[in-house]
C-alpha cells in the first residue's frame, strides 16, 4: 500500500498539507485534489481512466507530449464517441496482467512467487467488486455525456465519487502484494461502501444530501423477492413524489422491469376509481359492474404485462390491493406507494426495511443551494449582491429545508433584484403574511394533513402541540402535561392513564407527519407550526408565537389585544419590561416565555390577565424574583419555573387554590414558597435540583393528599415516612430519606399494594444525575423503581420486592453487597445493579446457598461496576458452605456486563460464573490495570482445548488492560460472529478463538 508510481507526473503538481491530509495543486489551473499518481494523470488527461473526471483545461499539447514520452504508462485512446470532457477510456483495473496476479493470490502465490495466505473467496469478491464498480463508472460516464449534451451541469459530488473510485482502483492494484487478510477485507469493505454511495442524480437540478441514498434503498428493496410493497412517507411538500419519479426513471433506464405504471390516488379514492385508473394506464377496458370480476380481469392483465412496478402516489388511507386486483404472486409485480401517513405503510404490510421516511433538506447548505438554483436559469445559480444575499438567506432559513416552500418562494421572487422588495418579503414572512399565492400553495397543501385528523380533539391537540414546540426539542412529558393543563387530556385520570393517552396522541400526530418524536423529545417543523398559526388566524383566534426573534420590548400593540389566547416566546432577545406595563389580555390562558434574558417582571404586568391558567417562565438565567402579583392569579393551574438559576424569590402561593401543578427546579431558592400547605388540589409538585433548598417537609407534605407526582431529589430536604402516609394517590416519588427511616419505610409503604408505580429513593445523601425522569411506567424499563444508597453505614437493609434498579455510590463502609442488603421474598424484579466509587467493596455476591440476598436474584440483566478500588472478585467463595450457584444462579439472565477502573481484580469470570453466562450479550472491560484473564475455564492450567459457550454474545470490548494475558485459554462458542474490540493490551498472548455454535 502507498508505493509511488509514475514519479515524473508529479512535476506538474505542487504538494500541500491541510488538516493533516496531503493534497495536490495543479500547476496549470490551480485545482486542488487528493490521490495518487493515477489521479494526477487523470487530471492531465493522460492515463485513460478518468471515468468522468474533468481534465485540466490549461494543460497544453507541448507539456502533454513531453509527459507522454517520459511516462512508463503512455496514455490510452479515448473511448470512441465519448468526449474527453465527459470521461476518458475506462481501463479495466484488473487487466490481463492484474487478473493473473489475483489468480496467483488465490493459489497462494503472488506475482513475485512468494507464498501468501489469503482466502479465495475474498479474492473472487474483490474481482467482482472491481467489475461492478467499473460497470457503474461506465454507466455514469454515459449519463454525463447525455446530461451535458443537453446543457445540464453535473453535481460536484459526482466528481468526488469518481475521484475516490480512482484512488480505490490504484489501491486495488497494490493489493496484489499484500498478504494481510485483514487489510484485504478492510479494503473490500471500503469498496462496498463506495458502491453504495454511487450517485444516481448527476445533475445540479436535483438537490438533497440523502437523495441518492434513499433511491438506492428503494432499488435494493425492488431487487428483494420477499418485498411486495414499498412505502415512501413524509410531511407534505417534502419530495415524496420526486423520489418516486427518480426511482421510476432509474428503473426505466436500467430496464430491470418491463413496465412502470403510475397512478395518482389522492383523497377521493375508491376501489372502483382506482381499478379504472390502473386499467387505463395498462391499456385495459373495464366494463364489468362486479368488483371481483374487475379485480380478476385486472390481475390477469397485469400478469400478462410481465415483471412490472405499480406506483400509487398520494395515498391517504388503506387500500386492499387484493380487492383492486393486485396480488403479490402476479408475475413479480412490485408496488411503491407515497403517503404522508406512516400507519398506512404498516397497514399495507410494508416490511420495516421497506418503509422509507423522506426528511426536509438539512445541513450542507442544501436548502440555500436549491433556492439559488430555482432563482437562476438552466441550472446556473442566481448570484446576489451581499446585502440581498443576507436577507435571502434569512428567508430560506425560515423554511427549514422544506422543498415545497423553497420552490414556491423562489418562483415568487424570481427576477426581483431590488433590496427593498426582498426586505419587504422577509418582514411579511415574520408576520406570517406570505401573500395569497404563497399561502395557497404552501399552507393549504400542509393543511391537508391537519384536515385528515378525523377527531376534533386530535386537531386541537395538534394545534396546541405545534404552538408549544419550537425549533428545538420539547420534553415529551412536559408537552403531555401541558395538554392536561389546557384541558385536551382529562386530568382526573391517574398519571399512568394520562401518559398512555398522551403518548397515543403524539404517536398519531407523528404518524400523520405533523410532529417528529426523538426518544423522549418532540419537535414540530417550523412550516407546520406556521400552518397552525395560519389555521388559528383563519378561525379568528389570536396567538403570538415568536422563535429566536429580536423583540426590543414587549409592546402594548395590537398583538397584545383583548382576544389574545396564547403567547409563546422562545429564545427571543427581549429588552427590559417597562415598569407599569399592564397588557390588557383578559382572555390570555397560556403565557410561555422561555430562554430569554429577562431579569425583572414588573408588579403590574399580570394585572389584567385574570384568565391565565398556564404560566411558564423557564430557562431565564437572569430572572431573580417573581412579582408578588403572581399570588393574585387565582385561575392559575400550572406554574413552571425550570432552570432559572438566579431565581431566589417566589411569592406566597397559598391563594392559588386552582393550582394543580407546581414546578420550581434548578433555581437558587433557599426555602419553599409560603402557603404550600394550602394547595390542597396540588397533584404535581417538583422542587428537585434546588441544591440550596432547606425545608421541613412536615410543614406542608401531610396536607397534600391528592399528590400523584412528588419530586424532591437533589435537595437538602429529607422525606419523613409519616409525611407521605396519607398520599394514597401517589404514583411517582423521588427524594431522599434518612438511613434510619429505611426499615420503617419498607414496612409501611413499598410492600403495600398502593405503593408508587415509579420511584427513585435515595438514602444517605446521594446526589445523582439531574433530570432523570420519574415518569417510567414501561415494564421493560429497568429503572422504573430505583433505590440508591450513598455512604450509609447501616447494614441489613431490606429491599422492596418490586425493586428493578439498585445503585450504590460513594460508599466507604460496605465490603460486600450481600453483607449489607436483605431480601425477604423472591427478588425476581431486580434487573440492574450499578456500583461506583465504593472504596472498601471487595466483592459483590457470594456463592452461599443460604445468602438472603444472592439466592433471591434471578433476573439480573445489567451489572455495571466502576471505580471500585478494593474489588478483587465478583463472587466470593464461602468456605465450609455448600456451593449452590449453578445454571440458575445470579448471572443466568445477565445480558450486559461493564467494569471500569477496578485495579485490583485479576480474574473476571471464575469457573462457577462462566457456566451461567448463557444470555450474556455484551462485555466491556476498560482500565483495569491488574486484569490478567477474562474467562477462567477451570482452576487448572491445562485446558487449552476447552470450549466455553456464550451463544448470545454480540460484542467484546477490552481497552487499556496492561496486564491482560488471556481472554480464554480455550475457545469461545457463539451463535453469531461477535464484534471484538481489543485496544492497548500489550501483554495479550493471543486473540480469543471464536467459533460458531
Amino acid at each position: 500500500m502507498g508505493r509511488k508510481k509514475n514519479e515524473d507526473c508529479r512535476k506538474h503538481v505542487t504538494e500541500g498539507v491541510e488538516n493533516g491530509h496531503n493534497y495536490w495543486i495543479c500547476n496549470y489551473c490551480n485545482e486542488k485534489y487528493s490521490g495518487g499518481a493515477s489521479r494526477i494523470e487523470a487530471q492531465l488527461g493522460l492515463n485513460g481512466k478518468g471515468g468522468g473526471i474533468k481534465p485540466c483545461s490549461k494543460y497544453h499539447e507541448g507539456v502533454y507530449n513531453n509527459m507522454a514520452s517520459t511516462s512508463s504508462n503512455p496514455p490510452l485512446q479515448v473511448v470512441e464517441g465519448v468526449p474527453q470532457v465527459i470521461g476518458t477510456h475506462i481501463r479495466s483495473l484488473l487487466n490481463h496482467q492484474n487478473n493473473a496476479e489475483i489468480m496467483n493470490l488465490s493459489e497462494g502465490m503472488n506475482s513475485s512467487g512468494c507464498n501468501i495466505s489469503v482466502y479465495e473467496s475474498e479474492i473472487n469478491q474483490l474481482k467482482q467488486l472491481v467489475i461492478d464498480l467499473e460497470r457503474d463508472e461506465n454507466d455514469i460516464a454515459k449519463q454525463l455525456q447525455s446530461l451535458e449534451s443537453r446543457g445540464k451541469k453535473r453535481k460536484p459530488e459526482v466528481d468526488e465519487w469518481l475521484e475516490e473510485l480512482l484512488n480505490l482502483k490504484e489501491s486495488a492494484n497494490e493489493m496484489n502484494s499484500s498478504d494481510d487478510i485483514h487489510e484485504i477485507n478492510h479494503f473490500i469493505d471500503n469498496m462496498k461502501r463506495h458502491k453504495k454511495k454511487k450517485p444516481f442524480t448527476l445533475s445540479t437540478e436535483f438537490v438533497g444530501g440523502r437523495l441518492d441514498e434513499k433511491i438506492h434503498k428503494v432499488l435494493k428493496q425492488l431487487d428483494d423477492d420477499k418485498v411486495f410493497v414499498i412505502g415512501i412517507y413524509g410531511m407534505g411538500g417534502v419530495g415524496k413524489t420526486l423520489h418516486a419519479t427518480l426511482v421510476e426513471n432509474e428503473v426505466k433506464r436500467k430496464a430491470t422491469f418491463k413496465h412502470v405504471f403510475w397512478v395518482t390516488v389522492s383523497h377521493n379514492y375508491s376501489i372502483l376509481k382506482l381499478q379504472h385508473n390502473i386499467a387505463k394506464r395498462i391499456g385495459l377496458k373495464l366494463d364489468e359492474d362486479d368488483e371481483k370480476v374487475r379485480a380478476d380481469n385486472l390481475s390477469l392483465a397485469l400478469e400478462k404485462k410481465g415483471k412490472s412496478i405499480l406506483i400509487l402516489d398520494d395515498v391517504w388511507k388503506y387500500i386492499d390491493l387484493k380487492k383492486v386486483g393486485i396480488h403479490p404472486k402476479v408475475n413479480g409485480i412490485k408496488v411503491i406507494l407515497t403517503t404522508r401517513l406512516k400507519h398506512v405503510c404498516h397497514q399495507m404490510d410494508c416490511q420495516p426495511c421497506a418503509i422509507l421516511q423522506i426528511d426536509p433538506l438539512n445541513g450542507n447548505n442544501k436548502d440555500w443551494e436549491l433556492f439559488m438554483l430555482k432563482l437562476g436559469h438552466d441550472g446556473t445559480p442566481k448570484i446576489f449582491p451581499n446585502e440581498i444575499e443576507k436577507i435571502a438567506r434569512c428567508i430560506v432559513e425560515r423554511f427549514k429545508g422544506l422543498p415545497l416552500a423553497i420552490n414556491v418562494m423562489a418562483r415568487t421572487m424570481k427576477g426581483v433584484d431590488d433590496f427593498h422588495q426582498w426586505k419587504h418579503a422577509l418582514n411579511k414572512l415574520r408576520k406570517l403574511e406570505m401573500g395569497q399565492e404563497v399561502e395557497e400553495e404552501i399552507f393549504k397543501v400542509l393543511k391537508r394533513s391537519f384536515d385528515n385528523l378525523m377527531e376534533k380533539n386530535l386537531q386541537n391537540c395538534f394545534l396546541y402541540c405545534a404552538l408549544l414546540s419550537t425549533g428545538t426539542l420539547i420534553e415529551k412529558d412536559e408537552l403531555i402535561m401541558k395538554l392536561v393543563d389546557n384541558g385536551q387530556i382529562n386530568g382526573s385520570m391517574c398519571l399512568e392513564e394520562i401518559f398512555v393517552e398522551g403518548n397515543t396522541i403524539l404517536n398519531k400526530l407523528e404518524s400523520h407527519s405533523l410532529i417528529s418524536l426523538y426518544n423522549n423529545k418532540v419537535a414540530t417543523h417550523q412550516m407546520v407550526r406556521n400552518m397552525a398559526c395560519y389555521i388559528l388566524k383563519q378561525s379568528k383566534r389570536d396567538a403570538i408565537v415568536k422563535f429566536k426573534e429580536c423583540v426590543t420590548e414587549i409592546p402594548l400593540s395590537h398583538e397584545w389585544a383583548a382576544k389574545l389566547e396564547l403567547v409563546h416566546m422562545w429564545g427571543c432577545d427581549i429588552g427590559p419590561i417597562p415598569e407599569g406595563m399592564s397588557p390588557n389580555c383578559p382572555n390570555l390562558s397560556t403565557l410561555i416565555i422561555n430562554r430569554v434574558s429577562i431579569s425583572h417582571v414588573p408588579e403590574s404586568f399580570f394585572k389584567y390577565m385574570n384568565s391565565l391558567s398556564i404560566l411558564d417562565i423557564s430557562y431565564n438565567k437572569r430572572l431573580e424574583s417573581l412579582p408578588n402579583s403572581v399570588s393574585e392569579l387565582r385561575s392559575l393551574i400550572t406554574l413552571v419555573l425550570k432552570s432559572c438559576y438566579s431565581l431566589k424569590h417566589v411569592p406566597p402561593l397559598g391563594e392559588l387554590q386552582a393550582l394543580s401543578r407546581l414546578v420550581i427546579s434548578k433555581t437558587s431558592i433557599e426555602e419553599a414558597p409560603q402557603g404550600l400547605e394550602k394547595l390542597i388540589n396540588l397533584k404535581w409538585l417538583d422542587l428537585s435540583s434546588n441544591k440550596c433548598l432547606n425545608m421541613d417537609t412536615r410543614s406542608f407534605l401531610s396536607n397534600l393528599t391528592k399528590i400523584q407526582y412528588l419530586n424532591l431529589q437533589h435537595t437538602n430536604a429529607l422525606i419523613k415516612v409519616e409525611d407521605i402516609q396519607r398520599m394514597n394517590m401517589l404514583e411517582c416519588l423521588g427524594g431522599g430519606f434518612d438511613c434510619k427511616d429505611h426499615k420503617q419505610y419498607m414496612q409501611k409503604n413499598l410492600d403495600m399494594s398502593f405503593g408508587p408505580k415509579s420511584y427513585i429513593l435515595t438514602f444517605a445523601s446521594v446526589w445523582g444525575e439531574d433530570g432523570v425522569s420519574l415518569i417510567r411506567f414501561d415494564s421493560d424499563d429497568p429503572e422504573t423503581k430505583t433505590m440508591k444508597f450513598g455512604n450509609c453505614d447501616h447494614s441489613s437493609h431490606i429491599l422492596p420486592k418490586d425493586l428493578t434498579y439498585l445503585c450504590i455510590e460513594k460508599n466507604s463502609h460496605w465490603v460486600c453487597l450481600c453483607d449489607a442488603l436483605l431480601c425477604n421474598t423472591d427478588f425476581s424484579s431486580l434487573r440492574k445493579i450499578k456500583t461506583y466509587y465504593c472504596q472498601r467493596l471487595k466483592s459483590l455476591f457470594c456463592l452461599s446457598g443460604f445468602c438472603s440476598f444472592c439466592t433471591m436474584i434471578h433476573n439480573l440483566e445489567v451489572l455495571d461496576l466502576q471505580r471500585l478500588e478494593s474489588l478483587t472478585i465478583v463472587c466470593k467463595e464461602v468456605f465450609g458452605v455448600r456451593q449452590s450457584l449453578t445454571q440458575g444462579g445470579i448471572f443466568s439472565c445477565l445480558k450486559k456486563f461493564n467494569i471500569y477502573h477496578c485495579h485490583l481484580i485479576e480474574k473476571l469470570f471464575r469457573p462457577q460464573l462462566v457456566q451461567q453466562l448463557q444470555n450474556l450479550e455484551t462485555i466491556d472491560v476498560q482500565h483495569c490495570y491488574s486484569m490478567k484473564e477474562i474467562f477462567v475455564v477451570s482452576n487448572s492450567d491445562d485446558n487449552d482445548q476447552s470450549i466455553i459457550s456464550l451463544p448470545k454474545l454480540t460484542r467484546l470490548t477490552l481497552y487499556y488492560l496492561p496486564e491482560l494475558k488471556i481472554v480464554c485459554k480455550g475457545s469461545i462458542s457463539c451463535g453469531s460472529s461477535p464484534k471484538v474490540d481489543i485496544f492497548n493490551c500489550p501483554n495479550l498472548e493471543r486473540y480469543p478463538t471464536i467459533q460458531r455454535c
